[in-house]
């Protein structure tokens, strides 16, 4: 199966338990960017380096089409941002999976390596691909940093005027050490330079 890449943060990132679906509790958002379509905000986790963020985009498609390209891992070197390295481990069924993803860091900080378990319900009319890290699936490969935990979901849902709405939302700790540059960017950047590729794609 062929190798791809991933984001940052387990935008990195991707999966989850089949009947969770991320509540909407916490700090307040702040709006950090809203450029081209997409709007990302944040907003501070207690004890994590790396604030939770939010992404929002309407795109110009269907959604099977925006699930079915969520769930093919090895397109994510071509959109996902920063991904280098991903594939599937495990299929369960067709909406329940479990990947490995690899995010390119700058130097000095060593790359982060996700594994991931999503899985797929159907929740008041909208579909949720639920995330959820499980960091001890296999062993650490030398010279990267495995996220110990990460928490998230896509969410995809009909305007019913031929666009549909798409969050994705990610809780992580990436594990070891990363400077706030890398961090503040992680969350930002990542998930708006990801949505915007993935509206392009899409709406081709």
């Amino acid at each position: 199966m062929k190798d791809l890449k991933i984001s940052y943060l387990p935008t990195i990132f991707i999966l989850c338990c089949a009947a969770f679906v991320a509540p909407d509790f916490g700090a307040k958002w702040t709006l950090k960017k809203d450029k081209n379509g997409v709007q990302i905000y944040t907003r501070p986790v207690e004890g994590s380096p790396l604030k939770e963020f939010k992404g929002v985009v309407n795109i110009r498609t269907t959604v099977e089409s925006a699930k079915t390209l969520l769930l093919d891992l090895p397109s994510y070197t071509e959109w996902n941002h920063n991904c280098i390295e991903s594939s599937v481990l495990k299929i369960n069924s067709e909406n329940d999976i479990i990947g490995v993803t690899l995010t390119d860091a700058p130097w000095p900080v060593q790359d982060r390596e996700a594994i991931v378990q999503t899985k797929v319900v159907e929740k008041n009319g909208s579909t949720y691909l639920n995330m959820t890290a499980l960091p001890n699936y296999l062993k650490a490969k030398d010279g990267v940093v495995r996220v110990p935990e990460m928490t998230g979901f896509w969410k995809i849902t009909p305007n019913g005027d031929g666009t549909v709405k798409i969050v994705q939302q990610v809780r992580a700790s990436p594990g070891g050490r990363i400077p706030d540059w890398l961090a503040n960017s992680a969350v930002v950047d990542t998930p708006y330079n990801t949505l915007l590729n993935m509206k392009q794609r899409l709406e081709k």
